[in-house]
């Protein structure tokens, strides 16, 4: 059973036995949104960077990136044990000129993964001495699914917190949790943007006054509820 079957579970049986019982003609559905955000700190970090070769022709690029592409390659395996992750694209050869005046560039992209800051600091060090002048580094965490789960979680409380709310004050008995939808499924290794600039006023702005940052998970989710009168 996945984390939202559960909960539907969970929230129908949380409700008096009596309320089941009444006709669901003397009711309706409640739809609601809720909220939730986890903090998390990176435990890992994903850095991109390239060798590069330029030359009036092909030859002269190649003979500039072997050696530039060799000496990342040295870095890289002498910092191996700080690497969780590996990746290298093959060699591209691009033309950058114009005919009156060529320019060709080979170059290779690297992708690591890094344990720890302070190796990442050591690493960045090494290839910039190498060579690298360009990076692009995203923090990064192993235990982002389980993130995830817990701002859905949080965001699955919040909804069922806004509907108890709204029965209360309006002298309705709700009888539990019918359908779940979360708007923020995205990729887990993607850190999630606010669900406001993606859906607008589909569901309650809370971007407006606490945006996402950058090392947060955040989930949003429709809950439709049935209630009585």
């Amino acid at each position: 059973m996945n984390m939202a079957a559960a909960w539907i579970l969970a929230l129908g049986l949380a409700w008096p036995a009596a309320a089941a019982a009444q006709d669901i003609e003397t009711g309706g559905r409640l739809r609601v949104a809720g909220f939730g955000r986890v903090a998390w700190q990176p435990d890992l970090y994903e850095l991109a960077f390239a060798a590069v070769g330029d030359g009036a022709d092909a030859n002269a690029a190649r003979e500039r990136f072997e050696p530039a592409h060799a000496a990342l390659r040295r870095v890289l395996d002498a910092h191996a044990g700080a690497l969780a992750g590996r990746a290298q694209d093959p060699p591209r050869l691009q033309s950058r000129g114009t005919q009156a005046a060529p320019q060709w560039r080979f170059s290779s992209r690297f992708a690591v993964r890094v344990r720890g800051e302070a190796a990442l600091v050591r690493l960045q060090q090494a290839l910039a001495e190498a060579g690298v002048a360009e990076f692009e580094l995203r923090p990064f965490s192993e235990r982002l699914p389980e993130y995830t789960e817990q701002a859905q979680r949080l965001a699955l409380r919040d909804a069922q917190r806004r509907a108890l709310a709204i029965a209360q004050e309006l002298g309705w008995r709700l009888r539990g949790a019918r359908a779940v939808k979360f708007l923020d499924e995205r990729p887990w290794w993607s850190p999630q943007t606010p669900t406001a600039r993606q859906y607008g006023a589909r569901a309650y702005d809370y971007a407006a006054e606490a945006p996402a940052q950058t090392g947060e998970v955040t989930a949003q989710a429709e809950v439709e509820f049935e209630y009585s009168r």
